[in-house]
């Protein structure tokens, strides 16, 4: 399992179109798409997505959330690399604070330098271009959350060969 990961494409990514230009960072570095949809995001499967952030955060942060997603083009990717593919997809994506995100990050070179503080000012979420899951029980939730059809057992399958 540890050879497969899960991103999410938010909407700022689309809008500025800048799918192509993110995925060839994973490309770089031999990772790659194994499974993508073009979606709507709901607002049960963005509710579901950060439910976590939600516990944590309170109902603002779902009303944030769902603002910056409700109805608005996603994309959810599974990627397929190497071992510790997780952490080398957090590593190309970047610090989720655009501003403090490193050049040669998608987030340091594509993001638009967006912060907290002005986020936290303008009530809204940080528009940082991209999710990446940070742990195997993270990639196997959100999978099921925007890719319920994809099956993990194909993936061990593989792994084994």
């Amino acid at each position: 399992m540890s050879e497969i990961t899960f991103v999410l494409l938010k909407p700022d990514a689309i809008e500025r179109k800048l799918v192509r230009e993110i995925i060839s960072y994973f490309a770089d570095y031999n990772i790659f798409p194994k499974l993508f949809d073009l979606q709507t995001a709901t607002a049960e499967k963005i509710t579901a997505h950060y439910a976590e952030h939600i516990k944590k955060f309170g109902i603002e942060f779902e009303l944030e959330s769902r603002i910056m997603f409700e109805g608005k083009a996603v994309i959810p990717i599974v990627l397929a690399g190497s071992n510790d593919i997780i952490q080398s997809v957090r590593n190309i994506v970047g610090a989720t604070e655009p501003s403090k995100a490193e050049h040669g990050t998608i987030r340091g070179d594509l993001g638009k330098g967006d912060n907290y503080e002005k986020a936290d000012l303008e009530h809204r979420l940080v528009a940082n271009l991209i999710h990446a899951s940070d742990s195997e029980m993270a990639v196997k939730r959100e999978i099921g959350i925007w890719l319920p059809d994809f099956h993990f057992d194909s993936c061990e399958k593989e792994a084994r060969q």
